[in-house]
């Protein structure tokens, strides 16, 4: 019979030292979400990978399909210099001036439009 992911990865937590709080500030998920995750019989491998990168657990122990699975390849990981990154800031910046910018000139156009009724 298959291992429950979720029931193995809440038996985990509890005997960590990490509160749940902790756990959803490491790894920028929600309670729920981790209460939702502790449910799941077949919760994602990568899911339990990021998991146990914050609970210094290894669950390719358990489920030794997982030991193939790294942090770096699962969730595609790209390591930037800190130029690239200054570069990459700057083009998500622009995007948001730039969609900020239409949102402005289709609140004008529509203020227009209703004042001219």
């Amino acid at each position: 019979m298959p291992i429950h992911r979720g029931k193995l990865l809440k038996s985990i937590i509890q005997k960590s030292d990490i509160s749940i709080f902790d756990l959803s500030k490491a790894l920028e998920y929600s309670i729920d979400a981790i209460h939702h995750h502790i449910e799941m019989e077949t919760l994602d491998f990568k899911l339990l990978l990021a998991y146990g990168e914050v609970l210094k657990y290894d669950f390719s122990v358990d489920f030794p399909e997982m030991k193939s699975l790294t942090v770096k390849e699962t969730f595609n990981i790209e390591v930037m210099n800190y130029d690239e990154l200054l570069k990459d800031r700057d083009h998500w910046k622009l995007k948001y001036i730039q969609l900020l910018e239409k949102h402005n000139e289709l609140l004008i156009r529509r203020l227009n439009f209703s004042s001219s009724n």
